[in-house]
């Protein structure tokens, strides 16, 4: 019997994750929670074989709970879920020592064939992540790698031509918390304009 946790935000999504997951591992309790805190207990307490845990809702705790149950719990398999596959969520997902990465954008099937692959003793990640992973090593797109999970959603957003307004309506959050992550973005990114961004979100291949 497989036992399972997910760490995300209470939503539909959750509970019919939830309910397959339950189905796919033949098990009859799948755990729950949102908050990293607990899950890191629920971990220790109960050693699933699996986590699925969306570390872009979490930001910079969740990836730190990613490196933290893999360091702490190395039989633990970790599987990280986020909106999109944009580079460097998968990147940052891969060097905290998780076990795959699969975007909600692809839909639960996806995300099941990615259980299966990591329970089986594989790595799934996007196929750009290793290549992006290498770069990354070398000291190239340094600042890819300095942006939140949360800056790159809002950096994808702006990309592809979305209002201050309408990526606060988007996101819950508000217009001046948006100005802010850009304006963060900008800093880490070096560029000067908002022209700037887009146009290195598109050579990164942040937007599609």
């Amino acid at each position: 019997m497989h036992h399972a946790l997910i760490v995300d935000e209470p939503s539909t999504y959750r509970t019919t994750l939830c309910d397959q997951l339950a189905a796919e591992l033949d098990t009859p309790r799948v755990l729950e929670t949102d908050g990293v805190g607990e899950a890191f207990m629920l971990v220790r307490e109960h050693r699933p074989a699996l986590v699925l845990v969306d570390a872009e809702h979490f930001g910079n705790p969740g990836i730190d709970f990613v490196r933290r149950v893999s360091a702490t719990f190395p039989a633990v398999h970790v599987l990280v879920l986020a909106a999109t596959d944009g580079t460097p969520a998968p990147v940052r997902a891969l060097r905290a020592g998780a076990h795959g990465f699969v975007a909600k954008q692809r839909g639960l099937p996806e995300v099941l064939q990615a259980v299966r692959g990591v329970l089986s003793g594989y790595l799934m990640f996007p196929m750009h992540t290793l290549e992006a992973a290498r770069r990354l090593g070398q000291g190239q797109d340094a600042g890819l790698s300095r942006l939140s999970n949360r800056e790159v959603t809002i950096l994808q957003y702006l990309a592809r031509g979305h209002s201050n307004k309408a990526i606060a309506a988007e996101l819950l959050i508000s217009s001046k918390t948006v100005s802010t992550h850009k304006a963060n973005i900008m800093a880490k990114l070096n560029v000067g304009s908002l022209v700037e961004m887009v146009d290195y979100a598109r050579r990164h291949q942040m937007v599609w």
